[in-house]
């Protein structure tokens, strides 16, 4: 039991890691080719639509990857949603504090969780 469990805490860190490493690097993708732009008469900083739809893309392919990772590793399915709770946790956060509209709110819910649920199908299909 405590083997099993341990297993499925390292799986799940691990997962988590791989997660955000990926997430990090859609968002640095997107803002080079898509930088951010200032705009001196608001005094805002203005996010093009590149940057935000990598990181749509970076919380699908982070969740699907970490979460994919965790659930193979821990040989089953629990770290990888929890490697998805902390993904929707990030981009609510993220949503919240950076003022986002409501549809990147309901977009940082359901993206990672599709993905999860498509790496716990890819997983059993692993596994069989």
């Amino acid at each position: 039991m405590t083997k099993t469990l341990l297993r499925s805490a390292i799986a799940a860190i691990i997962g988590i890691v791989v997660a955000f490493g990926l997430i990090w690097l859609a968002q640095y993708a997107g803002s080079e080719i898509s930088p951010d732009v200032y705009d001196p008469n608001s005094g805002e900083i203005l996010i093009p639509v590149g940057s935000t739809i990598a990181l749509i893309v970076g919380w699908f392919i982070g969740t699907f990857a970490g979460g994919w990772l965790a659930m193979r590793v821990s040989a089953g399915t629990g770290p990888g949603w929890i490697v998805a709770g902390a993904v929707i946790g990030a981009a609510l956060y993220r949503a919240v504090t950076l003022a986002d509209s409501w549809w990147i709110m309901i977009l940082g819910v359901a993206i990672p969780l599709l993905a999860v649920w498509l790496a716990q199908r890819a997983a059993s299909i692993v596994a069989e």
